[in-house]
């Protein structure tokens, strides 16, 4: 058995006998016919959650309990997430369920997208839409006055490495700007 060592109640989840060897996976594709790509739209509570399909249809998905309780560390569901699910058959209803195979980290969502497959590029959520500006991209903002002429000039030096330019922008003090306005 193993021994306890930091001890507390809540510390013996973390032992050695529920740790498994990372594992070097590969990505997991549709294989089947009922296997559909989605992106998490809403989470609505007790294991489940709405997909939104490249096709746009909007589909409840219900977690199967390989991805709750010590399997949830590694299969954390968030809105914005890739996730892979499987129809039921058996369903006949308005509104079927379905079963949720694979989630996906950001990395193997990056893999998905190089693959080159069009269902890929389908799949958008509002998550994807914001830019992150990397610690690399600076912003420098110079704010100057000539003594012998009242001009203030503000030179705006932008170097972002999605545009890979560099922009300066002179302002003279001749226009008027309302900072309410901007």
């Amino acid at each position: 058995m193993v021994k306890n060592q930091n001890g507390g109640n809540k510390s013996k989840k973390f032992g050695r006998k529920f740790l498994t060897a990372p594992v070097d996976r590969r990505v997991r594709l549709a294989e089947e016919e009922g296997e559909i790509y989605g992106v998490v739209t809403k989470l609505v509570g007790n294991g489940m959650f709405y997909i939104n399909d490249p096709d746009g249809k909007e589909r409840l998905v219900v977690m199967r309990n390989k991805f709750r309780g010590r399997g949830k560390r590694d299969n954390t569901v968030m809105q914005g997430g890739w996730v892979l699910i499987g129809e039921r058959d058996f369903e006949s209803c308005a509104k079927p369920k379905h079963d949720l195979l694979e989630v996906y980290t950001d990395i193997e969502k990056q893999k998905l997208k190089k693959s080159g497959n069009p269902v890929f590029l389908k799949l958008k959520s509002e998550f994807d839409n914001e830019v992150v500006i990397g610690g690399d991209s600076m912003v420098e903002v110079e704010f100057t006055e000539n003594v012998s002429t009242p001009e203030l000039n503000l030179e705006v030096e932008v170097d972002n490495e999605y545009l890979d330019a560099k922009e300066t922008i002179i302002m003279d003090v001749g226009e008027e700007v309302d900072i309410d306005d901007i």
